[in-house]
């Protein structure tokens, strides 16, 4: 849906909402709204603060769109990289309090889960989540496929997990299920239970992007979860951020036995 850059009084019948993902490794911007779509991103896992402005004019001019505009800003919320996150929030809320419009967090899992059940084919009907999230761990969740109307909940809620216990709670889901996020890349005992269950890779949801964190922004806009920049805050789920040198060597002997990353 390319986005319509002449502006009609029919653009006004509905919001628009610009949407910022840093989460993990991709920097990527969207704009939604009645004149249409437009993405920009740009694969990275460092840097995201260097080029995510730059993408966000880039947007704004091609689409023709001015600050007063836009209805709401979404954002990845995580979880994520630390830095990533801060880095998403800042810039969500910088413009939020610059033009004087709210901020919709729009959390990974979500994200993820929505660009499986939209660019994945087939008829699976579940959809499983694993987001590397370092040090041994993915968070984990499970939705029912959707297509991004309405805000999903989780049939499984998001829950940070090594990866042998992400197996257990995968196991529980019946049927052939439609798999989204890089942990199944970067666990090697998740890759394999993927292979034996014959799961569906959607490879088009490997990283969260904007444009999804844009469909679900407008749809969290539309049922009360917006919030005024001031109170916006990314989804942390763990305090510590880095591990110690023993945790460090006790990670590198498990990447070496192939069982962790």
């Amino acid at each position: 849906m390319p986005f319509d850059p002449a502006p009609r009084d029919a653009d006004r019948a509905g919001p628009t909402v610009l949407a910022i993902d840093t989460t993990a490794g991709l920097c990527s911007v969207a704009l939604l709204g009645p004149r249409g779509a437009l993405q920009r991103a740009e694969p990275m896992t460092h840097g995201h603060s260097r080029h995510v402005l730059g993408l966000l004019g880039g947007v704004l001019d091609e689409a023709g769109v001015g600050a007063g505009e836009v209805t709401a800003i979404g954002f990845g919320s995580g979880p994520g990289s630390f830095t990533g996150l801060r880095i998403a929030c800042g810039v969500a809320q910088g413009l939020g309090f610059g033009w004087s419009v709210p901020l919709v967090p729009v959390d990974a899992m979500r994200t993820l889960a929505l660009q499986a059940s939209l660019d994945a084919p087939g008829s699976a009907a579940r959809v499983l989540v694993a987001l590397d999230l370092r040090m041994g761990e993915v968070c984990i969740a499970a939705f029912d496929r959707f297509d991004g109307a309405t805000w999903p909940s989780p049939s499984e809620a998001p829950a940070l997990s090594p990866p042998e216990r992400a197996i257990e709670a995968f196991d529980a889901h019946e049927g052939t299920p439609l798999l989204a996020g890089d942990g199944f890349d970067a666990y090697p005992a998740l890759g394999e239970w993927a292979r034996r269950r014959g799961a569906v890779r959607a490879r088009t949801a490997i990283q969260p992007d904007a444009s999804a964190v844009a469909r679900l922004a407008l749809a969290g806009l539309s049922v009360g979860l917006a919030v005024d920049a001031a109170r916006a805050a990314p989804t942390y789920l763990r305090d510590k951020v880095a591990l110690d040198v023993g945790e460090q060597a006790a990670l590198r002997a498990a990447r070496a036995a192939g069982t962790a990353r």
